[in-house]
């Protein structure tokens, strides 16, 4: 007995510790779970929370700040210089410096214009080429191109061994004739006294004949080599060297040298042209007209001349020449008009556009043809718009060249810009304004 009951204690010592360590487990695994049911609970909750107070902030977030920035870029169109969605807005300073001025769109009496090519050419009617009489080699040379000089002075000098020989035979022509006319009145006393035969009076009056025809012939010959009457008076036997071949060449006219060939040292000839003045106070306009604008073209015509890329004032003149014949190679004809020259800016040489008017038309809406811009493949015309400028298509009708008729897009009374569109179509070009915008499409 005593030996059972020592062999049972361990035993039941052993269950009771299995026990007591099942029921520590089960216990821990019952609070764990109510644990975290707490947690979840708990979790739920918060995240509940959370996400109504999130969603509520967020929607408030976005739609302040989406109403903030549309706000500020609104606001920033409103002062911005280069656009909005209606047109081009520019500041007053802008608008000053481009030159935008306004204009209320009317009808008008249009100009129909035939156009010619022309160019200004020099008047030859006032033009004078310095020939040399005679050849010579140039010792002076007093003038250069382009400068003005008067009639009469002195352009250069020229030593002529031609010139030389002429005037030696005009002093020997004259001294005879000074001796034949003192023979002569001796013979003729003495004959008159009867002193002396008559067929002495007789040779001495033929010699006289024969003196003064030679020496005609002597001055005539230094005219024709441009020895005036003054320079012949003062013509004597002079034993300076070179007096007798220095030739001067003078200013037939007063003007401006426009060509010189001279150059010291060199021989130059009777037959060149050394030297061309030109009285420039008018020009000549020479206009080719095609054969289809010959009727439209008639001597008394008034006609405007222009010259492209210059800035020069146009000139108004009325054509004084128009060609009876057609040139061969060209198929036009020559139209001549005289212009004054003041200031000198209508240079020889020059290309100019001539414009006859042949027709007037009226017109119920006209505009300048700079207010007429092109705009990405659109004919546009820029009108004000509150403080915007929109640009507006327009159908052109006929022109001028200097003014368009508008058929549609601008109707009478409207105001347009018509001066600086071409400063507008730049700001529309470098802002990248649509330029569709405020046409209403």
């Amino acid at each position: 007995m005593k030996r059972t009951t020592g062999s049972w204690v361990p035993v039941a010592a052993m269950l009771a510790l299995v026990l007591l360590l099942a029921f520590a487990t089960t216990g821990c695994d019952t609070h764990d779970a109510e644990g975290h049911h707490d947690e979840a609970s708990e979790v739920d909750g918060h995240e509940g929370h959370d996400h109504g107070d999130h969603g509520g902030h967020e929607a408030e977030e976005i739609d302040s700040h989406e109403g903030h920035d549309h706000g500020d870029h609104d606001g920033h169109s409103d002062t911005d210089d280069h656009a909005d969605e209606t047109g081009l807005v520019l500041s007053e300073r802008d608008r000053s410096d481009a030159g935008i001025e306004l204009a209320t769109a009317g009808p008008g009496r249009l100009e129909l214009h035939t156009r010619l090519l022309g160019e200004v050419r020099v008047n030859e009617e006032r033009l004078a080429h310095v020939v040399p009489p005679v050849p010579g080699v140039v010792r002076e040379v007093s003038v250069r191109i382009g400068d003005e000089v008067e009639a009469g002075q002195l352009l250069a000098v020229l030593a002529s061994r031609e010139l030389a020989e002429a005037r030696a035979q005009y002093l020997g022509a004259r001294g005879r004739r000074e001796l034949a006319v003192i023979a002569y009145e001796r013979e003729k006393e003495l004959w008159e006294r009867e002193i002396l035969a008559e067929q002495s009076y007789l040779d001495a009056r033929q010699a006289l004949s024969e003196a003064d025809i030679e020496f005609q012939a002597a001055e005539q010959t230094l005219h024709a080599l441009g020895v005036s009457d003054d320079e012949l008076g003062t013509l004597t036997a002079s034993h300076e060297a070179g007096a007798l071949t220095r030739h001067e060449l003078r200013a037939p006219i007063g003007g401006t040298v426009i060509e010189l060939h001279l150059v010291l040292g060199e021989t130059v000839g009777e037959d060149s042209d050394v030297l061309a003045i030109a009285d420039l106070s008018t020009v000549w306009i020479d206009l080719d007209v095609p054969q289809i604008n010959l009727g439209a073209i008639r001597e008394g015509q008034r006609m405007t001349i222009s010259a492209s890329g210059i800035d020069i004032a146009d000139a108004t003149a009325v054509i004084d020449f128009v060609s009876p014949v057609i040139d061969e190679e060209t198929r036009t004809a020559l139209a001549r008009v005289e212009i004054p020259n003041v200031g000198g800016h209508w240079r020889p040489g020059l290309f100019v556009t001539a414009y006859a008017a042949f027709d007037q038309l009226e017109v119920p809406v006209m505009i300048p043809r700079d207010a007429v811009q092109s705009l990405e493949g659109e004919t546009v015309v820029f009108i004000p718009e509150g403080d915007a400028f929109e640009s507006v298509p327009v159908v052109l009708g006929r022109t001028n060249g200097t003014h368009v008729e508008i058929e549609t897009g601008l109707r009478q009374g409207e105001q347009y810009v018509a001066e600086g569109a071409f400063a507008l179509k730049a700001e529309v070009v470098t802002s990248g304004l649509d330029s569709h915008a405020g046409h209403g499409h």
